[in-house]
């Protein structure tokens, strides 16, 4: 059973519904059955892609996000970004993309941000005269922050498979995360919807001190999401609190058995030799490492409207790393273009997950969505291009900090 085979069994068994990891595992048990390798070897394989102290980041990522939602902190985090950009242009929409970066470094996960701004935003943009589809759409665009900034699950991800630093690619999201942030602000600013807008008053130093203590400030783990829900806001309680710790749960389990069946996967891939074979490739067709990137832009731009980026991460990562490393493209920066063409793909149709999750939180047809959204892909892609042709927005932070 050949590489080819694989794939093909692959997209069919996707195509069809499955989940990732069962389309996924299915042809590599093929595989192995086929070439008859002990199956022992698959089960020593996905214990050992999640048996890794990386990988425990990402269930306290998730729950952090999860808690964040039930305990009434993303709540407190609206109110606080509204006495910050509130008066600006745009009102709430300008508080929705400031929040998604505020939350960005809490939560590591688009699909939270989405879900849990949304669930807190979308009514109040409403009220204040947007349309359901534009609050939707701007509540989608600004969540592709949440895995730029650091903390990211899909960092996480890349780092484990490409064994590269966590802190390098958390600091070299920072940059590029909060230009693109700035970038819509700014753009809402001449945007027609935003006219005739309700604005909110300038705080006062009293409200934000009422608002956001210093203990808040210090909002970067479960645990503290989880002492701020239950003892300050008075928020969290005990359901609630079991609530979030079962979608946890449910999610964490979701994402590392992936990690684990892309695992057996990644070595069937290293096995057949397909890094070597595309390598060999790419030195046929002789390009240069900017252009390489730039096939490589526009090929994750393709599969992330299609794929979920996790699953991507998995079985992609390990074929494009030593390519570039071979064009002498730094891992770091290649992981954050990576990430950042993979959130563009989860708010891009027909996949576009983080899409199907405003349309639910805001009631408004997915179609709908798609058109009040296209004007966001302008800044997405503008930085998209700015940190493809100078590495040094992604790098400069990450190399000042580790020297």
């Amino acid at each position: 059973m050949t590489v080819g085979m694989i794939l093909i069994v692959l997209a069919a068994l996707t195509a069809i519904g499955l989940p990732v990891s069962i389309a996924i595992l299915v042809p590599s048990l093929l595989y192995l059955l086929v070439n008859e390798i002990p199956l022992s070897s698959a089960i020593a394989r996905m214990s050992g892609s999640v048996n890794s102290f990386t990988v425990m980041a990402v269930p306290f990522f998730i729950m952090a996000g999860q808690v964040m939602n039930h305990s009434g902190l993303t709540e407190k985090l609206v109110a606080f970004t509204r006495c910050l950009v509130g008066h600006l242009r745009g009102g709430l929409a300008q508080v929705n993309v400031a929040a998604s970066i505020i939350f960005a470094g809490m939560s590591g996960s688009a699909v939270a941000d989405a879900g849990g701004l949304g669930s807190v935003l979308i009514g109040p943009m409403k009220k204040d005269g947007y349309t359901a589809s534009f609050s939707a759409a701007i509540t989608a665009a600004s969540s592709t922050i949440g895995p730029i900034i650091p903390p990211s699950i899909p960092m996480v991800i890349f780092a484990v498979i490409a064994e590269e630093s966590v802190g390098r690619l958390f600091l070299a999201g920072a940059v590029p995360g909060f230009l693109l942030g700035l970038l819509m602000m700014v753009m809402l600013r001449f945007l027609p919807q935003t006219r005739d807008i309700k604005v909110y008053p300038r705080a006062s130093l009293n409200e934000f001190r009422v608002l956001f203590t210093p203990t808040e400030a210090a909002a970067v783990a479960a645990v503290y999401a989880t002492i701020v829900g239950a003892f300050i806001l008075r928020g969290l309680t005990l359901q609630r609190f079991r609530e979030a710790l079962l979608q946890s749960m449910l999610l964490s389990g979701n994402v590392l058995f992936v990690v684990a069946v892309a695992g057996v996967f990644g070595w069937i891939l290293a096995r057949e030799g397909v890094s070597g074979q595309l390598a060999e490739w790419l030195i046929t067709i002789d390009l240069s490492p900017l252009m390489l990137l730039i096939v490589l832009n526009i090929l994750l731009l393709l599969i992330g409207c299609v794929l979920e980026p996790i699953s991507v991460l998995i079985v992609l990562t390990p074929v494009f790393v030593p390519v570039i490393g071979y064009a002498g493209i730094d891992t770091v920066h290649f992981g954050v273009i990576m990430v950042f063409n993979l959130m563009i793909g989860l708010v891009t149709p027909p996949m576009g997950l983080v899409l199907y999750v405003v349309s639910d939180v805001s009631g408004e047809r997915f179609e709908k969505v798609v058109k009040d959204i296209l004007p966001f892909y302008l800044p997405m892609l503008f930085v998209l291009f700015l940190i493809t042709i100078f590495p040094n927005i992604v790098l400069w932070l990450p190399d000042l900090v580790f020297n």
